[in-house]
């Protein structure tokens, strides 16, 4: 049971912390570095209850342990599929937020690291379901890279849910 809580809440957190910093102008106001903390991190908490309830759904190991059944790694590919929709979700939320202008581009790079996480937690889904194991551990490896890429952002401007675990 902790191992199955700590691996999903691996890729629950890169999911939830990734969604921290998204974001990128939909808005023509733009907003102070307070309010867009103050609204990402009201985000941020939305999709990691949501991320944390998806846990519970996880299987018992995580598809990248070797000791994982095959119908263990099978009954990931949900839960990967959801928490890619849930990232989904928040970017969109957070493209509808204009960050301060100094912080533009930055925004617009962890916009485009969502995306990609959002892809790579399809792509993890669908190597499990085809129990395509080293596929599943490379995607891992770039959904974990992506994380804590988004997650140094987001503690260095200082969001206060955004890219801290759980």
């Amino acid at each position: 049971m902790a191992a199955r809580k700590a691996n999903v809440l691996a890729v629950a957190a890169t999911a939830a912390f990734l969604t921290s910093s998204c974001g990128g102008g939909g808005s023509a106001h733009r907003l102070t570095k307070s309010q867009l903390i103050r609204q990402g991190d009201a985000i941020c908490t939305k999709y990691r209850t949501k991320n944390q309830a998806l846990n519970e759904q996880a299987p018992a190991k995580n598809p990248t342990d070797p000791s994982a059944t095959d119908a263990q790694v099978k009954a990931s590919a949900p839960v990967l599929e959801q928490l890619a929709d849930n990232v989904r979700g928040a970017r969109s939320e957070f493209s509808d937020l204009t960050p301060p202008p100094e912080l533009e581009s930055d925004w617009d790079n962890t916009l485009d690291d969502l995306d990609a996480l959002a892809t790579r937690l399809d792509l993890a889904a669908n190597a499990a379901k085809q129990l395509d194991r080293q596929q599943v551990v490379n995607e891992f490896g770039e959904i974990l890279r992506l994380n804590r890429r988004v997650n140094q952002f987001e503690v260095d401007y200082g969001f206060k849910v955004c890219g801290k675990n759980a």
